[in-house]
Formats: C-alpha cells, sequence, structure tokens
C-alpha cells in the first residue's frame, strides 16, 4: 500500500467514523424516547379489509376518484 493509498484510507475511515457518531448523537437526542401506540384491533381490520375499500388519504381527501 503506497503512502497516498494508507491517506486516503485514513480519511475515509475518519468520514464514516464521524457520520456513525453524529448518526448516534441525533438518534439519541431526538428518536431513542418516540413510541408509536398501535391498537392491535384497529391494525387487524386495517390489515383485513377489502382492498377495495382500502383509500390512502393525506389531507382528508380522496385521490382518484
Amino acid at each position: 500500500m503506497t503512502l497516498m493509498e494508507r491517506g486516503l484510507l485514513r480519511h475515509l475511515t475518519l468520514a464514516i467514523v464521524i457520520k456513525l457518531a453524529l448518526i448516534t448523537a441525533l438518534w439519541w437526542a431526538f428518536i431513542r424516547d418516540a413510541k408509536v401506540a398501535v391498537d392491535a384491533g384497529a391494525m387487524a381490520a386495517q390489515a383485513l379489509a377489502p382492498a377495495s375499500v382500502k383509500q390512502h388519504t393525506t389531507s382528508g381527501e380522496t385521490h382518484g376518484q
């Protein structure tokens, strides 16, 4: 391995370590305590509903009708 390749490897390794540290810090600060409550009955009803009945809405309006 040449001196230039070692320098590149060191810089890439440092960049990856810094990115992982930042992602971990962001997760720890903002996402760690976020929980999503799932109602088993509502989830079962949604999963078992026929495809023609399901309507995906984002703002209360139906799309494609």
